[in-house]
């Protein structure tokens, strides 16, 4: 029973608004399939490298002042440039969404990248879950990421599958710039209070 629960909650906090979810809908909408899974693949890379993180260290890192005031500065600076890259993107309307022209290997960086600016997923697998896990330390993490695993997938499978009109998909990108923007400031402001509280 304890596994299913961290698996829901894997799976509804991956669902939850955040920099990650919105990456792979935004690049099912405008890029299809290929991707949309290339921004799981990476996503999910970084989740594995966090939740390696967690069963190596016991959750202390996310709680470390100095991480939390790193990660969070040079994570907004990476989500602004998110930002200006996607507000500056010119979408081509493919209704075929095939995806030979698409850099799978810049998408799935890009995508790792943004997972691992986000020091709010290291704290959520280190403060959060760490006091769910009881019984097998392994055994609970592999719970945690199927359900992450399944709701990036999911979304990724649906966003693909809509198709949108050019202006929309310009629209789209305008919205998805000014969120990353928002991530960012949030982030730079949770940095600045994690400096506050070290001096």
């Amino acid at each position: 029973m304890e596994y299913l629960i961290l698996s829901f909650m894997g799976f509804v906090a991956a669902l939850t608004p955040g920099p990650d979810i919105f990456y792979i809908i935004r690049q099912g909408l405008c890029k299809g399939k290929s991707a949309s899974f290339w921004a799981v693949f990476g996503i999910l890379s970084g989740n594995i490298i966090y939740l390696s993180l967690v069963a190596l260290i016991g959750g202390t890192l996310g709680r470390n002042l100095y991480f939390q005031a790193i990660v969070g500065f040079f994570g907004s600076l990476y989500l602004f440039r998110i930002a200006y890259l996607i507000y500056n993107d010119k979408p081509t309307l493919d209704t075929s969404k095939t995806c030979e022209s698409i850099n799978k290997w810049g998408i799935y960086k890009e995508a790792l990248f943004l997972n691992l600016s986000n020091p709010k997923a290291m704290i959520f697998f280190a403060v959060v879950i760490t006091p769910f896990i009881t019984k097998s330390l392994l055994g609970s993490l592999i719970a945690l990421f199927v359900g992450i695993a399944l709701a990036f997938i999911l979304s990724a499978y649906i966003s693909s599958k809509i198709t949108l009109k050019q202006e929309w998909l310009i629209l789209i990108n305008k919205i998805a710039s000014v969120v990353f923007i928002g991530f960012g400031c949030i982030l730079l402001y949770e940095a600045f209070k994690a400096l506050q509280k070290l001096l």
